[in-house]
C-alpha cells in the first residue's frame, strides 16, 4: 500500500479572499497517487466560468457536480457544492484511469 504524506491546513490569507481548508495526500513512494480536497465557503468559490466542464453529474442530493480536465496541469477536479461550501476534488491525472470521474462523484456523494 505505501507509506502518504498528508497535510491539512487552513488557509487565512489577508483579507477575506482566497481563505480556504485543503487536505493534501501523496504516497511517498508513488507520487502519482496525489489526491487533495479543498474546502472554500461558496461565496469565496473559485469560479470556473472560464472553462468548461468536461462531464456534469447530479449528486444524490440534487445538486451538479462539474468535472474538468483541462483548467489544471497534471490533474483532474471535481467541483461541487453543498450547504455554504464548494468542494474541489483533484487527483492527478496519471492515476485518472484508475481514479476516475465517477469514483470522485461517489467520494462526492459521501459527504454529508
Amino acid at each position: 500500500m505505501g507509506k502518504y504524506l498528508k497535510v491539512g491546513r487552513c488557509n487565512d490569507l489577508d483579507g477575506d479572499r482566497n481563505d480556504h481548508f485543503e487536505v493534501d495526500v501523496t504516497n511517498v513512494h508513488r507520487p502519482q497517487n496525489h489526491y487533495k480536497i479543498d474546502m472554500r465557503l461558496i461565496e469565496q468559490g473559485i469560479s470556473m466560468m472560464n472553462h468548461k466542464p468536461n462531464k456534469v453529474f447530479t449528486l444524490e442530493n440534487g445538486k451538479k457536480a462539474k468535472y474538468y480536465t483541462k483548467p489544471l496541469n497534471g490533474a483532474n477536479m471535481l467541483v461541487f457544492e453543498r450547504d455554504e461550501w464548494q468542494y474541489i476534488l483533484t487527483i492527478d491525472k496519471r492515476v485518472s484511469e484508475t481514479v476516475t470521474s465517477e469514483t470522485l462523484v461517489e467520494i462526492a456523494n459521501a459527504f454529508r
